[in-house]
């Protein structure tokens, strides 16, 4: 009776599949572990397929590439009904059509593979069996004599080496010895030089962030010179201007031999330039 709404509408949808075992009125419909209704009605139809019609409580309609996938959710459990919600902008109407997936449980995969897996069982135990009989036959006695040998050889290189070890402890333990003395000189060295080996790391480390500082002032330098030479190029200020405007450079040139010609003119006949000014209007 709880699946039945009685003050709300439930929205209702369809949905076909090939078959649909273990599904019956009254199966769960879940979106996301959460169940939000049930199946309302089981049919055939002429397509010789299932439709089901499910009633959902749902507060908004479900997007149009939305799937309803028919499973077990358990080994024991009946099947249900698992919506996966779609992510369309675009909604299915009420009555409309959601498209169903039969999803084999892991009984019918076995079921169906069944004869399969005893096949490569049988075959696994033949082959089993066949490289058990072949290891018999290869440990026969004249192997099982052989590996008594190899073993038998074995123990009596080990206890030659285990002679020369026992022969060789002193000299062994004198090598340890002047090994760990040379650690400890190695030591010593280490620690009377570390005030040296401070003071060069400090330096070393003094000198990398001046040479850290002079590298961003000439990458300062750098860019604000990149930003002159643009300017220039492209023909910003005087400079600029004289650089990709020949008609200045022109013209200034040609000012410039004005102004030489004016002055020695001035030098060499000074009165012929003051000849229209009066002593009064000057005084």
């Amino acid at each position: 009776m709880s699946d039945i709404p009685v003050f709300k509408q439930a929205q209702e949808y369809t949905s076909t599949f090939e078959r649909v075992d273990g599904l019956g009125t009254g199966s769960q419909v879940i979106i996301r572990g959460v169940k939000v209704g049930s199946v309302n009605r089981v049919q055939l139809v002429e397509s010789d397929s299932v439709m089901i019609t499910m009633r959902l409580d749902l507060d908004e309609r479900l997007p149009k590439n939305s799937v309803a996938r028919l499973t077990s959710l358990g080994l024991i459990e009946g099947k249900s009904i698992v919506i996966e919600r779609g992510d369309s902008d675009e909604y299915i109407e009420e009555g409309g059509r959601v498209e169903g997936i039969y999803v084999d449980s892991m009984m019918e995969v076995l079921g169906e593979r069944g004869e399969e897996i005893g096949e490569d069982l049988s075959d696994s135990f033949t082959e089993l069996n066949q490289f058990l009989r072949q290891l018999n036959k290869t440990l026969d006695d004249e192997s099982s004599a052989s590996i008594d040998r190899t073993i038998h050889n074995v123990e009596s290189v080990t206890r030659n080496i285990s002679d020369v070890l026992d022969s060789k402890k002193e000299e062994i333990n004198e090598a340890i010895a002047s090994g760990s003395s040379m650690m400890g000189q190695l030591d010593t060295m280490a620690t009377t030089n570390r005030p040296k080996v401070d003071s060069l790391m400090a330096s070393l480390e003094y000198n990398v962030r001046e040479l850290e500082k002079v590298r961003v002032e000439i990458e300062s330098a750098s860019g604000n010179l990149n930003e002159i030479l643009e300017k220039i190029n492209s023909g910003e200020g005087t400079l600029g201007r004289l650089v990709n405007d020949p008609s200045m450079y022109d013209n200034l040139d040609e000012l410039s031999v004005e102004l030489k010609e004016l002055v020695r003119g001035i030098n060499e006949e000074p009165g012929r330039y003051l000849r229209h000014m009066s002593i009064i209007e000057i005084f």
